[in-house]
């Protein structure tokens, strides 16, 4: 019945088994807490705390650190595909996907697209991976999935709402856990809703949203175990989105499932519902303790239910320990100590802050290589490498004589400094947000200015260890500007 190919591809009566061979997560280090939400708003603490998105990130810049969290420690050479999904694009024309890529300096001829318009798009996009590595079109697709939902201010869905990203790289090999079965239902009626003009997620009355839900949900889980010939109690976890935690156990319930032992914990009270990113962080979170001969569900949902599950190979045992992975960023953490901040990490308050008066989207494509996938270049007379990228080596003075290496993403920090006249993104000063620099000596010697993220006045030292992360630099004419900023590292 089985025949394994020496390259490693694996063949169930000719058709090609498709493996997660790594996963990765991220969510901010930011959170705050919903007793300063009830506050603030006056509406009743959920208890806990959800993750809130710094005001330089948005669902690109997360899908970029959940990548690098899935593939830092493989060869990105050998990834024919790239997904993105997520509700909130920041580019509503202009691909996302594209950015995305070159920030993890995948190659230059991979496909690339953008899922997008409903919360189970992250789904949609593993289905999507799946079905071209059937085809024989790809060999390995990562897809990516991040949402940076805006509730309304003074909202229940202030509390309900958090911010996260989730990557998984799909390929031919065996992997950690093979992908097994699919299944799709759809309802085009009811549900969250957002137009192009709209700043906030639109809901109608959630009551009926629920029966609506807890039927469409049922039927595309049932619908799934009748194809796999499996029934509810074959599973170790399952995992599926909700509105908000209640909806989760409740429907647990209506379709028969072990809440106690089945049910994958929904991550609300460190994290909240991340949107179409939620499901399969919850996914990743089951795989961080699964067990070889596990089997997971995992169903998304929105305009309709989408669901497949996988089971554990004893791969997961030798997964690198490297990555941080759900319960690593869940650990590293920083509180934010007032609703007014986060007001302004969401651009709520208008502080007034005008464009910046510099910005060549020229100079930023002729530069792509060094600013996105960050390379630097190594001098072939004297050996140091420098950034950014000359003709002439600012050490030696050799002219024309230096390859393109790529850059170390961890450092230490030389000197700093706080900037009250020019804030952050270059955004005139206003005397409470100070532009944070620092001169970074990375691991491989070079020596580099980035603007420093992730922190609050008093928090910096010399000598800290520090590691890049992309993040929104500025826009102008809403135009968004991506770069590389230092942060300290996450525990």
């Amino acid at each position: 019945m089985f025949k394994y190919s020496s390259s490693g591809d694996v063949w169930m009566r000719g058709v090609v088994m498709v493996g997660i061979l790594s996963y990765g997560a991220y969510i901010p280090i930011w959170r705050i807490s919903r007793t300063e939400l009830s506050r603030a708003t006056g509406i009743p603490s959920m208890g806990g705390e959800r993750a809130v998105a710094g005001w330089d990130e948005d669902s690109i810049t997360m899908a970029v650190e959940a990548g690098l969290d899935c593939i830092s420690d493989l060869d990105v050479r050998g990834v024919d595909a790239l997904h993105f999904a997520t509700t909130t694009p920041p580019y509503i024309e202009k691909q996302n996907a594209t950015i995305i890529a070159s920030a993890l300096d995948l190659r230059r001829d991979v496909s690339v697209a953008d899922f997008t318009s409903s919360l189970r798009c992250g789904i949609t996009a593993i289905r999507a991976a799946v079905d071209a590595i059937k085809s024989g079109r790809c060999k390995r697709v990562l897809v990516t999935v991040a949402d940076c939902r805006l509730p309304v201010p003074g909202s229940a869905q202030e509390q309900i709402y958090g911010d996260a990203g989730v990557a998984f790289l799909l390929g031919k090999e065996r992997g950690i856990a093979e992908v097994k079965e699919f299944h799709v239902l759809n309802e085009p009626i009811l549900g969250t809703w957002r137009r192009s003009e709209d700043r906030y997620v639109m809901q109608f009355d959630p009551r009926a949203d629920n029966v609506v839900y807890v039927r469409v949900l049922s039927e595309t889980i049932k619908a799934l175990l009748e194809k796999a010939g499996l029934c509810l109690k074959d599973f170790s976890k399952i995992a599926f989105y909700a509105n908000d935690p209640r909806q989760y156990v409740r429907a647990a319930s209506a379709i028969g499932i072990d809440v106690k032992s089945q049910l994958q914990d929904f991550l609300f009270a460190d994290v909240g519902v991340t949107g179409a990113a939620h499901a399969l962080l919850l996914l990743a979170a089951a795989l961080e303790d699964a067990k070889p001969g596990d089997r997971i569900l995992c169903a998304g949902y929105g305009d309709g239910c989408e669901a497949f599950y996988v089971e554990v190979t004893d791969e997961i045992e030798s997964i690198n320990e490297k990555r941080r992975g759900v319960k690593g960023h869940i650990r590293s953490k920083k509180l934010l100590p007032t609703y007014e901040l986060y007001m302004d990490f969401k651009r709520l308050r208008d502080r007034r802050w005008p464009e910046p008066a510099k910005a060549s989207v020229v100079t930023y494509w002729r530069d792509e290589i060094f600013e996105l996938p960050f390379y630097g270049m190594k001098c072939k007379e004297c050996g140091r490498i420098t950034y950014p990228v000359a003709r002439v080596c600012r050490i030696c003075g050799a002219k024309d004589k230096y390859e393109i290496v790529k850059l170390a993403r961890r450092g230490k920090i030389f000197t700093y400094t706080y900037d009250f006249l020019l804030g952050p993104g270059g955004y005139p000063g206003d005397g409470v947000y100070p532009g944070i620099k620092a001169v970074i000596d990375l691991e491989d010697g070079t020596r580099v200015l980035l603007e420093v993220t992730d922190v609050l006045m008093g928090e910096l030292d010399v000598d800290m260890p520090v590691e890049v992360t992309f993040r929104l630099i500025h826009q102008k004419s809403d135009y968004r500007f991506y770069y590389w900023k230092a942060r300290p590292v996450r525990g």
